[in-house]
């Protein structure tokens, strides 16, 4: 299971509404904050979590595992062994890593914008 914290679900819907995806399913918006934390060269920072009070969602949410052509499981995990340059051995491993992508993700975008911010020149200026 791929774990969130209450902050990251809260944000979850003002991101949806800065990216016109309001009506998108929240996996989407997670998958966002996934490819943020993995378009970002900065060295990844561990992240202390003192609570996942937020939800939990299983691979194939977050990834279209099994889907057919929605399943995107083997992408992601080519990505996060890349950038991390490490080698994952298992889906449990694979779910950590998206995890900790997804409060980088989450941390990124919560301190480079403000309610108000045009996300896309954020992406057009950083990205």
């Amino acid at each position: 299971m791929i774990r969130t914290t209450q902050e990251i679900e809260n944000y979850i819907y003002p991101l949806s509404k800065m990216l016109n995806l309001e009506n998108e399913p929240k996996w989407v918006i997670l998958r966002f904050m996934i490819n943020i934390s993995l378009s970002l060269q900065k060295e990844f920072e561990h992240v202390e979590v003192e609570s996942y009070d937020g939800k939990e969602y299983r691979l194939e949410q977050i990834t279209g595992e099994g889907k057919g052509s929605e399943d995107f499981t083997k992408l992601f995990w080519d990505m996060v062994e890349v950038y991390d340059n490490s080698t994952i051995t298992s889906k449990k491993k694979l779910e950590e890593n998206l995890q900790k992508h997804i409060i980088r993700g989450y941390l990124i975008l919560k301190t480079s914008l403000k309610h108000d911010s045009n996300i896309f020149e954020f992406m057009g200026q950083d990205f």
